[in-house]
């Protein structure tokens, strides 16, 4: 119940936030699009590896990207920090209501982001509140019922919840959106 109680705290602080936050949305494909975010919490070696290539289809399409990522423990493993082309927080950086407390997460959320992909899978409200913050013009994630006014294209994966359909997802929906945009 304390922790409901913390949530509902830390809900009411991201929704006063979010009154004065102002983002200017457009749609992009992976080709149209300079910058893009991508977003995911993972605690587990598989998941990351497909976060990892995932990434690289991304660079091989000329994109800049930027990963953050939340470790769902108070230290995050040497084995995460030691690869390039990541920025990561942990537990350690949460603050008593569950919001993020670090600079890394700030600058992400003030990022120029053409894109922002969303790969969490599950509940996560330290994600959700940098999600939600984010500048980035458009947003993707998977389908939520607690998202539906904050991204801008919602992958459907209830069949199959994993982080791996999620990127099939998006892979197949981004470039469909290509003669739409140019």
């Amino acid at each position: 119940m304390f922790r409901k109680i913390r949530t509902k705290i830390g809900e009411s602080i991201l929704r006063r936030k979010l009154r004065m936050h102002n983002r200017k949305r457009c749609m992009y494909d992976f080709h149209s699009a300079q910058l893009i975010g991508v977003l995911f919490k993972t605690n587990d070696s598989n998941e990351f590896q497909l976060v990892k290539n995932f990434l690289h289809y991304l660079r091989e399409l000329d994109n800049k990207v930027i990963a953050l990522s939340y470790i769902d423990s108070k230290k995050i493993p040497d084995y995460y920090l030691l690869v390039k082309g990541f920025n990561f927080f942990s537990r350690k950086s949460i603050n008593f209501f569950y919001l993020p407390q670090n600079p890394i997460v700030n600058d992400f959320i003030e990022q120029p982001l053409d894109m922002l992909i969303d790969l969490t899978i599950d509940e996560s409200f330290p994600i959700k509140y940098i999600s939600v913050l984010s500048k980035a013009k458009f947003k993707i994630g998977m389908r939520q019922k607690r998202m539906e006014k904050y991204y801008d294209l919602m992958i459907d994966i209830e069949k199959d919840k994993s982080i791996a359909n999620l990127i099939e997802g998006i892979k197949y929906y981004i470039p469909l959106f290509a003669g739409k945009i140019h």
